[in-house]
């Protein structure tokens, strides 16, 4: 008898877990297809506002390149209006080497509590110095223009933008929050991303154009898709932190 009460828990629990991972498999279905469903609707009108506030912000800021939506509104160009590479000179590359030398020995003198800082910023350090010592060897061989950086790094958001529906269909829809926000919210991340993300273009071509193409290896590296992905995570740690605790108790607590 005791064998029998002791085994129907686990009877009833094979029986119930089965439709629960199917309720929420569809559960994540929908919620990553309403916000990708959306994403593909205003494509065209996301790249026209994309082109639209980076040609604004380019003529106030004099910059050499220039976005061009094709005639089917489906992809963004870039050209150069100017010929100049923006290579680094020689006083470039030595203050370069100088300020990664200092930042590498100040960050030994951190705590283990920014020990997290330290090796972001080492590892900032060693992608600057490798691109000094490209440029110090062999500057002509070069294969990237700034108007090639800006497409990679609009190419590369674009793509997350897909990958942030299903992420947070993983994550903030197992919340127990309501049905129009799990719905609202992916959405309102997009139209952030949306937004947050031609202008970090506009930063880096102005940058590039007034410092030189020397620091691309590091705002590719430290600032492209990894900046998209800090930015994100902080992001849905904030909107975790919105969602009220379940128990009054555990709240109070």
């Amino acid at each position: 008898m005791s064998a029998h009460t002791a085994s129907w828990p686990e009877a009833q629990a094979r029986l119930t877990t089965p439709a629960w991972v199917w309720a929420k498999a569809l559960q994540w279905l929908v919620l990553s297809a309403v916000p990708l469903g959306l994403l593909a609707l205003i494509k065209p009108w996301l790249f026209d506002f994309w082109q639209g506030v980076f040609t604004a912000w380019s003529r106030v800021l004099t910059l050499s390149v220039s976005p061009h939506l094709n005639a089917a509104r489906s992809a963004i160009e870039w050209t150069a209006l100017e010929g100049g590479n923006f290579a680094p000179s020689s006083a470039t590359l030595t203050w370069s080497v100088s300020g990664i030398a200092a930042a590498w020995l100040l960050s030994g003198f951190f705590s283990d509590r920014f020990r997290p800082l330290r090796t972001t910023l080492r590892a900032l350090s060693l992608i600057h110095l490798s691109a000094c010592v490209f440029f110090i060897w062999t500057p002509a061989s070069f294969p990237y223009s700034i108007s090639k950086h800006l497409q990679a790094l609009m190419d590369m958001g674009y793509g997350f933008m897909w990958v942030i529906p299903p992420m947070l269909a993983l994550g903030w829809g197992l919340l127990q929050v309501p049905l129009y926000q799990k719905l609202i919210v992916p959405c309102l991340v997009l139209a952030y991303f949306a937004l947050m993300l031609p202008h970090k273009w506009l930063l880096q071509a102005w940058l590039l154009e007034h410092l030189s193409i020397l620091f691309m290896p590091v705002l590719f590296f430290g600032f492209g898709s990894l900046l998209d992905l800090w930015i994100f995570v902080a992001v849905y740690a904030w909107l975790a932190s919105r969602v009220p605790a379940p128990n009054p108790r555990l709240q109070g607590a």
